[in-house]
This record gives C-alpha cells, structure tokens and sequence, in this order.
C-alpha cells in the first residue's frame, strides 16, 4: 500500500510541475502585432491541432503532428516561427 501512495504521489508531483511550467511559459510574441491577437491566433491554431489529432493514439506522434499543424497555421496567419 504504501508502495503505491509513493507512486502516486511521485506521478502527481510530476503532472504538477509539468502543469505549472508550461502555465507560466511567456508563450508566443510578435514585435508589431497587439498581444491579443497573438493569442487569439495562437488559440486558433492550437485548436485546429487538437482537432486534427483527435484519433491519433500514440502521445508522441501526435504532439509531433500538432507542433507541425501549428507551426503551418501560423505561417498561414502571416507569423515568423523562431
């Protein structure tokens, strides 16, 4: 029992600070176009690679497929990937 409380608790400490870094990440910036549009755009984007990963079942191809689904939609959206 206690075996599975120390791994329990290892998992949550772990999706905790996985959760919290990539809340406080600056996330996308553009020199000349206003912040919210920014969002809004990046938003967009990242539901459209959501969508279009639905059925994938494995984890790391589908965070692979939706980087580069967000990558195409920002260039579409007139944006600059750094």
């Amino acid at each position: 029992m206690l075996r599975r409380l120390v791994a329990a608790t290892g998992l949550a400490l772990a999706a905790l600070a996985c959760g919290c870094t990539t809340m406080f990440s600056p996330g996308p910036r553009s020199d000349n176009v206003p912040q919210a549009a920014v969002d809004a755009d990046y938003h967009d984007c990242e539901s459209r690679a959501y969508v279009s990963t639905a059925l994938v079942k494995s984890a790391g191809e589908a965070s692979d497929r939706q980087e580069a689904i967000m990558d195409e939609c920002m260039k579409e959206k007139g944006y600059k990937i750094k």
